[in-house]
């Protein structure tokens, strides 16, 4: 099939495609269903008509099917279609409606709006297209050279172009269209007949619809001999901010010439910028020059804001004579320090099996850091660390308040907080803290007896005490300390000293004297916590 055959099965097909129609109701009714407008239009016939059919279903039956045909180039519709049922009934039909189109008065894309009413005033108005034009064709195409570069691009372009208004006609030159290639462009003669030159060439010879002719296209491939640009750049500042950093950078694009290293004016290029997202729910965009321009000696300059840490590479765009690349600047830290204030782990020594709790405030250079996940943990040597408990998330304040009681808590050790940072922020360890563990005591069963008692009597302080290990057990050969506060003081005197038997009793007989209440404690050692301090008032009498 020669290539006009094609053009014109081409645009038949195009015609095609266009005319489905998008129909739209009209009223608040939607009765009219299955409607579907449709054009045919061979544009290489003598009588240059254009049928269009319309298929279109209704319950209540189609009462009337009207078209007008409008042009875009036309402010109101130049044609009236009045459809005729051709097939089927008014509630299952086809109907059809033909216009003799006029291609020297209307070229181009015309568009019909059909209005489909049915019986119960419902209203439905698909549309379809066709394009009305002449076929148009570029032969005798000549260009040269067809091996170029950048320092050697001008493409000189010579060729007709021709006309076919019907099928059994031949050519016609088309005198006046306009013809181009990359940025060059001509004016067809009288034969058709052009020839230019384009500095900045393209792979095909086109002439866009104008007027009555249709728009085509002819292959002019091209062999491009690119050379390789080179480009250099490095980090000029970056200034912090409160919300992040402002980065300048100074670069320089070259072409590697026939003569040697050329700069590269006028060309985009971009800044890609990596932001690093870890531990944040997003990263912000970047804003600022992200497209830099190259001068005429080739130097770029670009300025833009970040918000975190991240990548920075500049990209150099491939062109249709220069090879792209890209330079890689490395990582940009904007991490800022962060640090712990207030850190305190509070009941030390801790008590065997108890609950160490742990609190403090996480702040940074921007003030307190919320949501941060921050980690307590421990370690027998300060070497090896595991991890005890975290907070998922400090509060708005910074704050974090961490409790732990699992068998970290059953020896001496070590304890420190971590925070593993984030985009904005540089993680950060605190110094270990050694933590002294030790067994719970208390007493039980304290009592002094008998109450009352007669002045000069004797009177019994006894107790039992318990240490508290895997489980609870008496506290033999432990030294507990008694005290007595008199009636009307403040003030506690130590009155004896005695050791726990075996099954942890102890017991102290004293001479009444006068009122007062009666105390005892342990006092812990190195192994030991302290006990509670149970009291017991006694009158004497």
């Amino acid at each position: 099939m020669s290539r006009r055959g094609k053009a014109a099965k081409a645009c038949l097909a195009a015609a095609a495609l266009t005319a489905a129609g998008v129909a739209a109701p009209a009223a608040a009714h939607a009765e009219i269903h299955d409607a579907q407008l449709t054009s045919a239009f061979d544009r290489l016939s003598h009588d240059r008509v254009a049928t269009f059919t319309l298929k279109a279903k209704s319950s209540d039956g189609i009462v009337a099917v009207e078209g007008a045909v409008r042009n875009p180039a036309d402010a109101a519709p130049y044609a009236a279609l009045s459809f005729t049922l051709v097939d089927g009934t008014d509630k299952d039909g086809t109907w059809q409606a033909t216009l003799q189109t006029d291609v020297e008065h209307h070229p181009g894309a015309n568009v019909v709006q059909a209005t489909v009413r049915s019986a119960d005033g419902s209203t439905l108005r698909p549309a379809a297209a066709f394009v009305d034009c002449y076929l148009t064709s570029v032969t005798d195409v000549e260009y040269a050279p067809k091996t170029i570069d950048i320092e050697h691009p001008d493409v000189t372009y010579q060729g007709r172009v021709m006309v076919q208004k019907y099928r059994d006609e031949p050519l016609e030159p088309a005198e006046g269209a306009t013809v181009k290639a990359g940025n060059g462009s001509a004016r067809t003669g009288a034969d058709g007949g052009f020839a230019f030159t384009a500095t900045d060439p393209s792979m095909s010879v086109a002439v866009a619809r104008q007027g009555a002719l249709c728009g085509t296209t002819e292959s002019t491939p091209l062999t491009v001999v690119k050379q390789a640009t080179e480009t250099t750049a490095q980090l000029v500042s970056v200034r912090p901010t409160r919300d992040g950093a402002d980065i300048t950078v100074h670069g320089r694009v070259m072409r590697r010439g026939s003569a040697g290293l050329v700069p590269v004016s006028g060309l985009s290029l971009t800044v890609d910028y990596q932001q690093d997202a870890s531990g944040a729910a997003a990263a912000p965009a970047v804003s600022g020059d992200r497209w830099p321009t190259t001068g005429a000696d080739g130097t770029f300059d670009a300025s833009f804001s970040v918000t975190r840490s991240g990548r920075l590479v500049i990209e150099t765009p491939g062109t249709f004579f220069l090879t792209g690349g890209s330079v890689d600047l490395g990582t940009v830290d904007l991490s800022r320090t962060a640090r712990i204030s207030g850190l305190t782990y509070a009941t030390r020594p801790l008590a065997y099996r108890g609950s160490l709790e742990v609190t403090g405030t996480l702040v940074g250079d921007l003030g307190p850091i919320a949501g941060a996940p921050v980690f307590l943990e421990f370690s027998t040597d300060r070497k090896t660390w595991t991890r005890a408990t975290y907070s998922k998330g400090t509060t708005a304040a910074g704050g974090f308040d961490l409790f732990t009681a699992d068998e970290r808590t059953e020896r001496d050790g070590y304890w420190r907080v971590r925070y593993p940072g984030d985009a904005l922020y540089k993680p950060l360890v605190t110094t270990p803290t050694f933590i002294d563990v030790r067994y719970g005591t208390s007493i039980a069963g304290f009592n002094a007896s008998p109450e009352p008692v007669k002045k000069g009597k004797t009177l019994t302080v006894k107790g039992q005490l318990f240490r508290q290990m895997d489980k609870k057990l008496p506290g033999p050969n432990a030294p507990v300390s008694i005290y007595f506060q008199a009636k009307g003081s403040s003030k506690w005197t130590q009155v004896a000293v005695v050791k726990t038997a075996s099954n942890g009793w102890f017991s102290k007989t004293f001479k009444a004297t006068q009122d007062g209440t009666w105390r005892a404690s342990y006092n812990g050692s190195a192994a030991y916590l302290a006990s509670n301090k149970p009291t017991d008032y006694v009158d004497v009498q």
